[in-house]
């Protein structure tokens, strides 16, 4: 690995969200789970990495291994107080061009870059609505590789498991199904957007 990258990886960990484990199965689906160290059924732990975190080191490796991406978004989002109030707000995911178009009343208000779901883990398509927010989410099944749950901040639910966040956006899909904004981004839609507001999700 190229020295240099080793700088990113860190941070990957941390901000690259639901990139580093894999998300509970949508209703329905049969999928067995790998219990995690220290839970019943695991196996001990002796200073060998164990299944799990030999995956977190894979995917974190991958993203770092790659040219770091700039996370600055310029120019910036307007100031959220700064708009008028609106009646309808709507989130579009254009997963072909990695990107989203935030609407207010029929007018497109701001947009930016994605990461979604990689081949093996797509993010849903569809037409959804938010159906929870959470300023400080962390993942409630998952921890990242400090044993830390996984941060997932700014968030807005839209799906089951499947959630709107901040995290690292490369220029490439890197998730496990959730829709990675950069920070800026995040924060504003976050602070926009209204439980019950439409998310469609298309190709």
């Amino acid at each position: 690995m190229n020295p240099s990258a080793l700088l990113w990886l860190a941070p990957l960990l941390l901000v690259a969200g639901c990139a580093m484990q894999p998300y509970p199965p949508l209703p329905g689906e049969d999928v067995a789970e790998t219990p995690r160290a220290g839970m019943p059924g695991s196996a001990p732990v002796d200073g060998a990495a164990t299944a799990s975190d030999a995956k977190i080191t894979a995917a974190a490796r991958r993203e770092a291994e790659r040219s770091p991406v700039s996370q600055a978004v310029r120019p910036p989002p307007p100031r959220p107080a700064s708009l008028p109030a609106a009646d309808q707000r709507w989130l579009k995911i254009l997963l072909g061009a990695r990107r989203f178009e935030y609407y207010e009343d029929e007018r497109m208000i701001w947009s930016g870059k994605i990461s979604a779901g990689v081949e093996a883990h797509p993010t849903p398509r569809g037409e959804f609505r938010v159906t929870a927010k959470d300023i400080d989410k962390r993942s409630g099944s998952y921890t990242n590789a400090f044993n830390r749950p996984t941060p997932m901040p700014y968030a807005l639910q839209f799906n089951g498991p499947y959630w709107v966040h901040e995290g690292y956006v490369p220029n490439v899909n890197a998730s496990h199904g959730c829709v990675r904004l950069r920070h800026d981004d995040a924060k504003f839609v976050y602070q926009r957007m209204r439980i019950g507001d439409t998310v469609t999700v298309v190709d």
